[in-house]
């Protein structure tokens, strides 16, 4: 996906970037995030007059095996809205449902790769009724997805809408240096009242979800999700 390529481009300014150890111990993604970002400075030095030639970036082969040292799973997450990318583990895992974290504390839920609930993004998705993967799957075949907000009221607000999925194609995609064979699901909703329609984008690998492009709400739109190490 071009827009992920373009959030790989930009990891030197990582806003989001959950922390998987503590003060006493090393945080691989810390520090593959940050021998891009010197990299990324030194390249930016080295176009300078009279600087000296500036160190090669770190590939995406590379930042992969800083990420693996960490031990644990790790989504790629982007936000156009926020104009914040950056890599997150898993705080919370039951029933299903893993939550992944920021350091400051905004939070995406997911039930097998499907968005269910955001915290402390400031447009933030309550809750939501969703499709497994095997109904994404399901070509053509109808089903509803059910979101609930929180108004600047404190009141809730609840949107329905009817969706159905269709098949884009297998496709070969590349997730930070490493190439997976997916087919890419593209789900079609319209709001079953009130007028509406949003569109979300899946590329299944196998039983998961590898990467995805999912609605949120109104204010934050689309964010993009691709799981780097599983």
């Amino acid at each position: 996906m071009k827009h992920l390529k373009r959030a790989l481009a930009g990891l030197a300014v990582l806003a989001l970037l959950a922390g998987c150890g503590n003060d006493k111990t090393p945080n691989p993604m810390a520090a593959a995030v940050g021998a891009v970002a010197k990299t990324g400075m030194a390249q930016l030095k080295g176009k300078k007059a009279g600087a000296a030639p500036a160190a090669q970036a770190a590939s995406p082969q590379d930042l992969r095996a800083e990420l693996a040292r960490a031990g644990q799973p790790v989504l790629l997450v982007s936000s156009k809205a926020l104009g914040q990318t950056g890599f997150l583990t898993v705080s919370d895992s039951k029933g299903g449902v893993l939550t992944w974290a920021t350091p400051d504390g905004a939070t995406f839920s997911q039930r097998d790769g499907v968005l269910i609930q955001t915290r402390g993004l400031g447009f933030d998705l309550m809750s939501a009724q969703v499709p497994s993967v095997a109904q994404l799957r399901q070509v053509g075949t109808p089903y509803q997805r059910v979101y609930f907000f929180l108004g600047p009221d404190d009141q809730g607000t609840r949107r329905t809408y009817d969706c159905v999925t269709s098949m884009a194609g297998n496709e070969s995609i590349e997730v930070l240096g490493h190439t997976h064979a997916t087919t890419h699901i593209t789900e079609s909703c319209t709001r079953s009242s009130g007028g509406g329609k949003l569109t979300n984008e899946f590329w299944i690998e196998g039983p998961m979800i590898r990467q995805s492009r999912q609605w949120v709400s109104g204010g934050l739109g689309h964010i993009d999700f691709a799981r780097v190490i599983d």
